[in-house]
């Protein structure tokens, strides 16, 4: 997501990634407290909820990157209640950082 911070000026897709991803490119999902699985509830993977609240944040920005139409789309096909328990759920994740 930092990658993509000048607006595509020097990268043509924002370097976001969701828990799926991790999962397969590297081994830290084995033993991590979270689902990777899970898309929303309890046990969610953070960067899955992270990575739909990006995509929900700045879909009207990445909708004309070809490279993110895609899923721009999927967000857009998600149900009103799917992408407002995601958007809830990244927030209540966000909030208990700090």
């Amino acid at each position: 997501m930092s990658q993509f911070a000048d607006g595509g000026l020097l990268a043509s897709k924002p370097y976001a990634a969701s828990g799926a991803y991790i999962d397969r490119m590297s081994d830290y999902c084995g033993s991590c407290h979270y689902d990777v699985k899970a898309k929303t509830g309890r046990k969610a993977c953070p960067f899955n909820l992270l990575y739909w609240r990006f995509i929900g944040t700045h879909r009207d920005g990445l909708r004309s990157n070809p490279r993110m139409k895609r899923m721009v789309d999927l967000w857009d096909g998600f149900d009103v209640a799917r992408r407002e328990t995601i958007m809830r759920e990244a927030e209540s994740f966000l909030a208990g950082l700090g």
